[in-house]
């Protein structure tokens, strides 16, 4: 039951609104089952009962359970990916950690490394400045702009205007798709620009990206293959892909 919850509260944070009878054969139930279900989960005070469907009470908890969705995707590799990626990162340097959830791996791998000190980190995600938030050998520096509620990244002009003043060692950033065709690409227009000006103002660009990432691309791309200096990765990422960007001159560092 316990699990099914969880299902249910997955399928709610995709969805503004879902049927009884939807979930009923979405979970393999009975609609009694699910009603029974929904009437607990009411109790407790995560959804709200509406008209033979259910959705989500708050947007707040809708957030939280859209960004574990994407945060548990092929977890197991943004983990070993965040922590080797977190090697490059040496006391002083000051840093800039994007909005992905590979991203938001290597945050939780330097919090956990006690060597480091006096790092700056510019998170442009609210979650992973929150992850950083209990960090008091790190100074973190939030930039200004527009929160975007689906990714909780920090996007828009004043953003934009932030990083002109700024000397950024490292950026670290995620891709929505990677291609030898397309380079580096993003889904969202606002953040595919802010990631064109990080690359300006960078003096080196890492990449983190799972294995999945090279079999698809976004809507627009933000960088071709010569602004990036290390592309980490994990051993599902195509062979063939991998050995033409090392053709190209880029890093490529594969994490078993």
């Amino acid at each position: 039951m316990i699990e099914r919850h969880k299902k249910i509260l997955e399928i709610l944070a995709s969805k503004n609104k879902v049927s009884v009878s939807e979930l009923s054969e979405l979970l393999s139930v009975s609609e009694v089952t699910i009603r029974s279900d929904l009437t607990e989960l009411a109790e407790k005070g995560k959804v709200l009962r509406v008209h033979g469907a259910a959705q989500l009470l708050e947007e707040r908890i809708r957030q939280e359970y859209s960004f574990q969705i994407r945060k548990n995707q092929n977890s197991q590799n943004k983990i070993k990916i965040g922590k080797y990626a977190s090697q490059f990162v040496s006391s002083y340097d000051s840093i800039l950690l994007d909005s992905s959830t590979t991203v938001l791996s290597m945050a939780k791998s330097l919090r956990e490394n006690d060597d480091l000190k006096e790092i700056t980190i510019i998170p442009t995600g609210i979650w992973t400045a929150i992850e950083l938030m209990s960090c008091q050998n790190f100074n973190v520096l939030l930039p200004s702009g527009y929160l975007r509620n689906i990714s909780g990244s920090i996007t828009g002009i004043p953003t934009s205007e932030f990083f002109q003043n700024l000397n950024i060692n490292k950026a670290f950033l995620g891709a929505w798709g990677i291609s030898i065709e397309h380079g580096l690409t993003d889904s969202h227009l606002l953040e595919i620009e802010l990631k064109k000006i990080i690359i300006k103002f960078a003096k080196e660009v890492i990449i983190l990206v799972d294995g999945s990432k090279f079999l698809q691309n976004g809507l627009s791309t933000y960088s071709s293959f010569k602004n990036v200096s290390k592309i980490i990765t994990d051993n599902t990422a195509p062979k063939k892909i991998i050995k033409k960007i090392k053709a190209i001159g880029v890093d490529v560092h594969i994490v078993n």
